[in-house]
């Protein structure tokens, strides 16, 4: 057979990159396969090949097309370039760094190698090499908005939230039709508490882009948050209008708001037509309530594990939910297996590029409690006056705590709130250090914050457990402020941390010794607290003693907060508010004991976790 010109094959390749410059992908790889094969094999021809396979997300065979061109030209700018960002996962980012600084050693002047290096800084959650990266990418192409939109979230991960802002101001300057930059704009004016700007934000953007079906979920988001329900819900379904797929956003909304049944009927639909189907039926155990016997639920999940493997989110999903079947059932082995290999996956995709530090973790406490040491001495307020925090360890009975209290005609749910954990690490960072006149005026942003959010009372709940860490600085700030530091079984509650998904937060979770480390921080934490805070101004109650005999506990937390007595306050399960965290569905019950000495029926299996009792 006579092998193809090389003018017929450079005419080929000529169109091939005709149709790459008219954003013809599929078209450029077919124009590609009529090369014949021994040229195939050619640099430009892989090089161009692996290109368009990354674009179509096809990336195993784009990293062995861009490899190949590796193994022909090592100082290929364009291979290393990409393959920096191929291959940018936790548990290849060394590689993936090393490509990218092999890329900028051969092009310094190339914006896009610094780019890609910062992608990758990021993903390793390095936020200072991330910064000086994409500062350098900024630098060399001032006028790319997706530099200056990178930029802004390394300065993000750095809590260097002002300079953040700008950088996205300024790429929706650049590129005012890309819904990235509002998007990632609206959620770092929530991290302030300026849900205004937030929702100025996602209208101007949506004026743009009416049919964005990101920014309907956005817009959906920032209304719940305000509990602007009619709105929220509006969004929502021009979102799942728009697309499908943000079904499982509308869903979970329905299921903090209690709306379990509409909610299960579009988890029913997704599993149906094969949309996210992991996701639906995790999201549909959190509602099920199994006994003994066979369920079909069960066999969906078993077989969708086993018999079309899916990826590994899908995997994660799959295991967390089996394993709380296999506890309903009664099958302990079976269930903390389960629970093993989610967490296993979870830790894969969060935290491998980043494990967590302790060490950190102590510094940034040991801070905070210095900063509170320097502060003049706080003269008191009424304790009818502020708002109330709800603190602990995560999984201990904050929710339900929460629920007792905003069941009170005067008292409103703020939600879980972060406002806290961004501000007291800038006050904590401030240069020169902060002053109290620093810490006052903090407490007056979080009060019209929480005033947004609460327009229908005057006393507001925060259920952030994560507070415990500035309860000394929340009360310099606001005086009248008052605490309940809600208390559980150390056991019980690092072993509901380890059976529960929470994303990205919860940076020592997915890690048993990690959680054990955590949980031992936050009790000195607390002991700090309780040493250094005057009387009056946190209670503390057993989450064991609260379920048990609710109402001689939960008279006392009332009148703590200087509240007239209401019999609604002992029945959280008639509250109606909505529920935004994984006990959404407990907290909607009757109060129960069930909850208690969970543990037992893992001791076989309790690993570090043993080491706390």
């Amino acid at each position: 057979m006579i092998d193809q010109s090389n003018h017929e094959a450079a005419a080929l390749l000529g169109a091939a990159r005709e149709h790459y410059q008219r954003g013809q992908i599929q078209a450029t790889l077919d124009s590609l396969l009529k090369i014949s094969e021994s040229l195939r094999s050619s640099e430009d021809v892989l090089l161009l090949k692996g290109v368009c396979l990354a674009r179509l997300k096809k990336h195993e065979e784009a990293v062995r097309a861009l490899e190949t061109v590796l193994d022909l030209n090592p100082n290929c700018y364009e291979a290393l370039s990409w393959l920096a960002v191929l291959t940018k996962k936790p548990d290849q980012i060394h590689q993936a760094i090393d490509y990218a600084q092999r890329a900028i050693r051969l092009q310094p002047g190339e914006a896009s190698g610094y780019s890609s290096l910062g992608a990758c800084y990021l993903t390793a959650r390095d936020a200072p090499n991330a910064i000086e990266a994409f500062q350098k990418a900024v630098e060399l192409s001032p006028n790319i908005a997706e530099n200056q939109h990178n930029l802004a979230l390394a300065l993000l991960m750095a809590r260097r939230h002002g300079e953040a802002i700008q950088c996205l101001r300024r790429a929706i300057e650049l590129a005012p039709n890309n819904p990235e930059s509002y998007l990632t704009l609206a959620s770092a004016y929530g991290l302030f508490g300026m849900m205004g700007e937030t929702l100025d934000c996602l209208s101007q953007a949506l004026k743009r882009m009416p049919n964005s079906a990101p920014l309907h979920s956005a817009a959906a988001g920032a209304f719940a948050m305000i509990g602007n329900d009619h709105a929220a819900e509006l969004h929502h379904r021009r979102a799942m209008e728009l697309s499908p797929k943000y079904r499982g956003g509308y869903a979970t909304w329905l299921l903090n708001q209690g709306r379990f049944e509409e909610a299960n009927r579009i988890f029913d639909g997704m599993i149906a037509d094969g949309q996210a189907p992991a996701y639906a039926l995790y999201s549909k155990m959190q509602t099920v309530k199994l006994s003994g016997g066979s369920h079909e639920i069960v066999g969906e999940m078993e077989s969708l594990l086993c018999e079309s493997p899916p990826g590994r989110t899908e995997r994660m999903y799959l295991h967390y939910a089996l394993g709380r079947a296999k506890e309903q059932l009664k099958q302990f082995e079976r269930a903390i297996g389960h629970f093993d290999r989610a967490n296993e996956i979870a830790y894969e995709i969060h935290r491998a590029a980043r494990p967590f530090d302790i060490a950190e973790t102590q510094q940034e406490h040991r801070a905070v409690q210095r900063l509170f040491l320097q502060l003049p001495p706080i003269g008191s307020a009424s304790p009818t006056d502020g708002p109330i925090f709800i603190v602990g360890m995560i999984r201990s009975g904050t929710t339900l705590l929460d629920q007792i209290l905003s069941g009170h005609p005067g008292v409103a749910s703020g939600g879980e709130l972060r406002f806290w954990i961004e501000e007291a690490l800038r006050l904590v960072a401030k240069d020169p250090p902060a002053s109290l006149a620093d810490v006052l005026a903090v407490g007056e942003t979080y009060r019209r914050y929480v005033a947004l959010l609460t327009d229908r009372s005057s006393r507001a709940t925060d259920k952030m457990p994560l507070n415990f860490a500035y309860v000394g600085l929340i009360r310099a700030a606001m005086p009248g402020a008052r605490f309940i530091h809600i208390r559980r079984h150390p056991v019980d509650t690092c072993l509901s941390i380890y059976t529960t998904y929470f994303g990205a937060g919860a940076l020592f979770a997915y890690r048993q010794e990690s959680i054990v480390s955590y949980y031992r921080e936050y009790l000195n934490a607390m002991r700090f607290w309780r040493e250094n805070l005057p009387p009056g101004v946190m209670i503390e109650v057993d989450y064991e003693n609260l379920v048990a005999q609710p109402e001689p506990e939960v008279r006392r937390l009332v009148e703590f907060c200087g509240l007239p007595w209401n019999d609604a306050c002992l029945h959280p399960d008639q509250n109606q508010s909505a529920i935004n965290t994984p006990s959404r569905w407990q907290a909607r019950q009757p109060v129960y004991k069930t909850s208690t000495e969970r543990w037992r029926n893992y001791e076989p299996w309790l690993g570090a976790f043993g080491d706390l009792l």
